[in-house]
């Protein structure tokens, strides 16, 4: 958290724990803010990387390491994502695979204007779902989409209050509601 290390990144166990081996790395100052695993295929793997730096007095979100991958064979290889995803530096990105439709990924990402992506090829290309201004709320803290586990088009949204979607993440409003 408070200086950079080559010991950021995403690992990987296949003895249950003894042993673990480095899968991505992007470099010293980014590190995995998120991962999310497609429920039908375990092999299919998203890690949001996050490029930042906290100090005493200042924190940096956001820099050249910032990005999106994708693994399709448990995390040997990854690809960066970048269809329809912003072109510019990004902060902290939370990645979630719907449950019941696994084609659909979800991604929250800070940027100069913050939003929610969606995709619904596993990745291969992202559309802007909505920029509400609770999508770049306290990304520190809030950075955290959850698709519901029952009905497809349901999103959560935890922030200062839970926001709800029910189309998709187009609109979010307060769940109470």
């Amino acid at each position: 958290l408070w200086s950079n290390s080559e010991e950021r990144g995403v690992y990987k166990t296949t003895d249950g724990g003894k042993t673990w081996n480095k899968v991505l790395y992007v470099n010293p100052s980014t590190g995995c803010a998120s991962l999310a695993m497609d429920p039908n295929n375990s092999n299919v793997l998203y890690a949001a990387m996050w490029d930042h730096q906290r100090s005493a007095y200042d924190f940096r979100s956001g820099g050249p390491g910032s990005a999106l991958y994708k693994s399709v064979d448990g995390g040997t290889t990854w690809i960066k994502l970048i269809n329809g995803l912003p072109n510019e530096t990004l902060g902290r990105i939370a990645v979630a695979v719907s449950p019941v439709a696994p084609y659909a990924v979800y991604a929250l990402v800070e940027s100069k204007k913050s939003a929610l992506y969606k995709s619904t090829d596993n990745g291969a290309n992202w559309l802007k779902m909505s920029q509400q201004t609770a999508m770049g709320e306290r990304p520190f803290y809030f950075s955290q989409i959850n698709p519901d586990p029952i009905e497809a088009d349901r999103i959560y949204k935890p922030g200062f209050s839970l926001l709800v979607s029910t189309d998709g993440g187009k609109v979010f409003q307060g769940a109470s509601t």
